[in-house]
């Protein structure tokens, strides 16, 4: 008289066996992709850095170039002034000299403040890269602990079986 209720039972638990056995199998295969795209973003996030920081250093090396050029300008300023008899040291000349430093100064930290804009468009990326990595995995973990709980119910509705066949 039991033996129909064990049989089913019986089939119920293979059922949730062959499930859960290729079940399984997926979540590995999810939790290799999971880990690709993590690992992939890491790198991602890593080379988006690295351009950031060689960005920034360009910015530095070009605003140094250009102040330099306006030093040089302003010493050429003053040494055709002087070849051509006038005071390099009266007000107005030094105040002209001292335009072209300051103008070369203001176009270095224009040209170091557009390399700053794009080092940080890089670092914004890292962290998008990484943002969408971590985002990734949460939603990787709770649907592993999802069906985690659904194989447990299964498994609970087999035991409840083999307890009602007993």
């Amino acid at each position: 008289m039991c033996v129909p209720t064990i049989v089913g039972t019986a089939l119920k638990a293979s059922e949730v066996a062959f499930g859960v056995g290729s079940s399984v199998f997926d979540l590995y295969n999810n939790s290799k992709n999971q880990e690709y795209r993590t690992q992939a973003a890491i790198a991602n996030a890593k080379n988006s850095i690295n351009e950031a920081n060689y960005q920034r250093q360009q910015g530095i090396e070009e605003s140094r170039k250009q102040k330099l050029e306006g030093q040089k300008q302003a010493s050429e300023q003053m040494a055709q002034a002087g070849a051509m008899g006038f005071d390099v040291n009266s007000n107005t000349n030094i105040m002209n000299f001292q335009d072209t430093i300051d103008f070369a100064n203001s176009e270095a930290q224009e040209t170091k403040d557009k390399y700053d804009l794009i080092s940080q468009q890089y670092l914004d990326k890292a962290n998008e890269y990484l943002n969408d990595a971590n985002i990734s995995t949460i939603n990787y973990n709770s649907n592993l602990y999802s069906k985690a709980i659904n194989y447990l119910g299964s498994t609970n509705k087999v035991a409840q079986g083999w307890y009602k066949g007993g």
